[in-house]
């Protein structure tokens, strides 16, 4: 397929080469997705043998596809790369996470990038989103610091997140208490001490919210049960 044969008033969408060529090689991408790509970069000005004949195909299967991919790539100005390096370009790009809080707390927190790692890489290069990054960080806190007896990073995330409760938007507000402190109950709950020992790391906007939270659930036995709560009283 040419580009020629395209509409000059076909609308053309945003293409980040870079991007998909670490979501293609982490898994995230169908082949017929590549195939669309390949169609929008020739739309893009970009040009090649393989792109053509990525975008030509219908269907694809993974190996109706052979070297195409790694061909359209280099087409596109790229050099090759392995999964490896897939993640340390999300990594460098701060994953997919635009919220500040979040942010933040990779920045704080570095013993938490292997972990960040492998979420990214399971994600496949799609962005999880917030409230997956942010329930990942949760089982970091229950799981490798505080398991571990690691006091001063945990009270070090829990200043962090009284900061932002102070200072961030609803959307902050929100992510930190059902993204964090929700999870971290339900999580820490399946534990031998149970969510009761992170009480002691509580500021004042912290706990109020704990408290929220745990009149939330009262009497309730799952969180289709809190929903019909909520719904109830609204």
């Amino acid at each position: 397929m040419s580009s020629d044969h395209l509409s000059s008033k076909e609308v053309v969408p945003a293409l980040d080469p870079e991007l998909l060529q670490v979501r293609w090689i982490l898994g995230g991408l169908r082949p017929e997705d590549l195939v669309s790509h390949a169609l929008s970069a020739l739309q893009l000005g970009f040009s090649g043998v393989a792109l053509q004949q990525l975008a030509g195909l219908v269907s694809p299967t993974q190996a109706d596809l052979g070297t195409l991919p790694e061909r359209a790539f280099r087409e596109m100005g790229l050099k090759p790369i392995d999964r490896q390096g897939a993640v340390d370009f999300l990594v460098a790009r701060g994953g997919f996470s635009r919220n500040d809080v979040f942010r933040l707390l990779l920045t704080a927190c570095p013993s938490f990038s292997d972990r960040w790692r492998k979420h990214i890489e399971w994600w496949g290069g799609e962005p999880a989103g917030e409230y997956n990054d942010m329930a990942e960080f949760v089982h970091f806190v229950v799981e490798d610091l505080q398991a571990n007896g690691k006091i001063d990073e945990v009270r070090r995330v829990f200043e962090l997140m009284e900061k932002q409760l102070e200072k961030g938007d609803q959307e902050d507000r929100d992510l930190i208490g059902l993204g964090f402190f929700e999870t971290l109950q339900n999580v820490a709950s399946h534990g031998p001490n149970g969510y009761e020992e992170y009480k002691q790391f509580l500021g004042p906007l912290s706990a109020q919210i704990w408290a929220e939270i745990q009149r939330a659930w009262a009497g309730k036995s799952s969180l289709a049960d809190v929903i019909r709560a909520e719904r109830r009283r609204g």
